[in-house]
């Protein structure tokens, strides 16, 4: 067996340790009907006062406390069968967060907080549905976060046949190995992702903006291609929502589908600069960032540029998707154009450059030229 090693013949021992530690935290998953777990887990599951192997398995299982920036959280996905083993609320079965966490609210005032999806389901999640039931009538606001909740289940559809499973994404055939992932953290790829970790906050970003762009850049955005892969969508339902005939994953939709793709080149122009754009999105993160070489104002002006435009295609997707409202690419331009004008007043009080001069040239309104090369 071909074992890795770096340097003089030494093994990584961090991240070595981590692998390990890892395949503890894939039996935690994968195998709750053995002995060990029923009897391990109710005494080390206290907090604190648990043993220090069982605090280091915690640490890489929930991603906290330096475990690597969640990287095993990142990895499991639960696809979805039947349904009956898997918690409405409680599990994270759609999406990267459980739904008592993204439907806050709505938890906070279900009666049956542990009732699973295939009784969710077969009550109905409906408009008129008996799978929401309540503690009271709920408010107005409240009964919008229920519409976009069932928004999100409209194309949910559960396989009676099939058994819910958790599956191991870089690996779905083989599942967890302490090779396959010790290669996976040594890969020289992971600085480059923290690298881009750098560039998704900024101090005049919106913080939801900047979350989603963590999220991104992690490939956990809910795209029909992450939903096929959770077993929440049927592989005929993976298609763009622009209709252009190509799976919708992150790459095609941010940066290469024929209706989207096109507007990074009005943004560059406008901007007043040439490039060719890099099809990897984390490779085009730091290339657009970057166009300007070391001049920090201008990179931090860049960095606001590919954060809002991101969100701006990520917007319109789901307004087509969920609303059937469409925006032409021209006007998604003037949305990039008006949103960034927007956020450089909200942080800077003396900003006072109006619509018209930004619209024409928001380098000069910056005062750090307009020619970056």
């Amino acid at each position: 067996m071909r074992k890795e090693y770096v340097g003089l013949g030494v093994r990584q021992l961090k991240e070595f340790n981590e692998a390990l530690f890892g395949k503890w935290c894939w039996g935690l998953l994968v195998d709750r009907g053995g002995l060990w777990y029923r009897v391990l887990v109710p005494r080390e599951d206290g907090g604190r006062s648990g043993s220090i192997w069982w605090r280091e398995v915690s640490r890489i299982r929930d991603g906290t406390a330096g475990g690597d920036d969640g990287w095993f959280e990142g990895c499991v996905v639960r696809r979805v069968g039947d349904g009956y083993s898997t918690l409405f609320w409680h599990d994270r079965w759609y999406g990267d967060v459980p739904f008592w966490i993204r439907f806050s609210r709505l938890f906070d005032l279900a009666l049956n907080k542990s009732i699973t999806i295939k009784d969710t389901f077969s009550l109905g999640w409906g408009a008129t549905g008996g799978g929401w039931q309540w503690r009271r009538v709920l408010w107005v606001w409240e009964e919008e976060l229920l519409e976009e909740c069932r928004l999100l289940l409209s194309n949910v559809y559960l396989q009676p046949l099939s058994f819910d499973v958790w599956q191991w994404q870089p690996d779905p055939n083989e599942g967890y190995s302490v090779r396959g992932v010790y290669a996976m953290l040594t890969n020289q790829k992971m600085p480059h992702v923290r690298q881009c970790d750098e560039l998704v906050w900024h101090k005049q970003v919106l913080l939801k903006v900047s979350i989603f762009a963590w999220r991104l850049l992690r490939d956990r955005l809910p795209t029909k291609s992450n939903l096929v892969n959770h077993g929440i969508l049927d592989v005929e339902a993976s298609l763009c929502v622009l209709g252009c005939g190509c799976v919708e994953d992150a790459r095609h939709l941010f940066l290469e589908c024929s209706c989207f793709g096109p507007l990074w080149p009005l943004v560059r122009s406008w901007i007043g600069f040439d490039g060719v754009d890099h099809c990897d999105i984390t490779h085009h993160c730091v290339q657009f960032e970057y166009y300007t070489g070391g001049l920090k104002s201008r990179r931090s002006f860049l960095q606001l540029i590919w954060l809002l435009t991101m969100w701006v295609i990520w917007n319109e997707r789901n307004n087509r998707l969920f609303k059937q409202k469409q925006n032409s690419i021209a006007h998604l331009l003037d949305i990039v154009k008006y949103h960034s004008l927007w956020w450089m007043k909200v942080k800077n009080v003396v900003f006072m450059f109006g619509d018209h001069m930004w619209w024409s040239s928001p380098l000069s309104c910056l005062g750090i030229g307009n020619h970056l090369l």
